[in-house]
């Protein structure tokens, strides 16, 4: 009973190739948007003049036609897929500029990125097309100040006023870009202490300080001008920790201790040392400062 036993096997297995190849190009047609009927896009599988054994197998050129209808379609989810993976970056702004508005409830965290996409319609889970979580607030609205910045300072008028005074004129109102957030000021300080986060942090303090030198009529691009950058840095941090627990009216005392560091720069040289030496000084005071504010909000 062998012989009969396999070719009842051959014709069980001919018939079920015939159907999974009915169903593809069934498939393939729906998705192309081909409306011919059925049965004349398989009529290969009919036909007489095929041979018994060749029955049901397509031909090289429906194979052809099939995988480039595939191809498309791949192409076409993929494309679906990575407008989806990436907004266009008016949408992230958009949604970045409204987070800033509940910074104040939630600080700097994914739940204000999610209530800034809620305002803009979208839903709580759009903060999801930020990666790198609430850091990306902190650097938005640092790009959103420098830009600010550097537009006010193009329209002010240094004609007569001394380096120190320039520099101070553009800290002053850097610093003043922060003032409505320093409540949850610590935070933003933080996020950007991280490891991860520090790289861009440093490159937004460089570009502070490189900004604020050539408002000073500086734009040398020799050692001393690191060194100048480095000191400036240093200074500007420092006002920054010390702002934190500035309670004066306007932030005067801020200003003041700004003003008292830029003279005493002035008055010892910008060197290597003085620059490192500095840094490290108020580094500490700065962390002095958020260990303070640590510990009167723990519960």
């Amino acid at each position: 009973h062998l012989p009969g036993v396999l070719c009842r096997r051959r014709t069980m297995a001919r018939s079920l190739h015939r159907s999974a190849m009915k169903a593809a190009l069934q498939h393939v047609r729906c998705a192309s948007g081909v409306s011919r009927p059925f049965s004349s896009s398989v009529n290969f599988l009919t036909s007489s003049s095929i041979p018994h054994s060749l029955a049901g197998r397509p031909t090289h050129r429906q194979l052809f036609r099939s995988a480039s209808v595939d191809a498309s379609l791949r192409r076409a989810h993929s494309t679906a897929a990575s407008a989806l993976a990436e907004p266009p970056p008016d949408l992230r702004i958009q949604i970045l500029d409204e987070a800033l508005k509940h910074v104040h409830q939630w600080g700097w965290t994914a739940q204000a990125i999610a209530a800034g996409a809620k305002d803009k319609g979208l839903s709580v889970y759009a903060h999801g097309l930020f990666p790198r979580g609430a850091i990306e607030l902190v650097e938005h609205f640092q790009q959103t100040c420098e830009k600010e910045w550097v537009a006010e300072l193009a329209k002010i008028d240094t004609t007569g006023q001394t380096t120190v005074s320039k520099l101070s004129q553009a800290l002053r109102l850097r610093l003043s870009k922060q003032r409505g957030f320093m409540s949850t000021w610590p935070q933003a300080l933080a996020l950007q202490a991280l490891p991860q986060h520090a790289p861009g942090a440093m490159a937004t303090l460089a570009q502070i300080c490189d900004v604020a030198w050539t408002h000073a009529g500086d734009r040398k691009q020799d050692i001393t001008s690191y060194s100048k950058r480095i000191a400036l840095g240093g200074i500007y941090t420092g006002s920054e920790l010390y702002m934190l627990t500035d309670y004066s009216q306007d932030f005067t005392d801020t200003f003041d201790f700004l003003d008292r560091q830029l003279r005493e720069a002035e008055r010892l040289g910008t060197t290597a040392e003085l620059a490192v030496s500095q840094l490290d000084r108020l580094m500490a005071h700065g962390l002095e400062i958020l260990q303070t504010h640590k510990d009167a909000n723990r519960p």
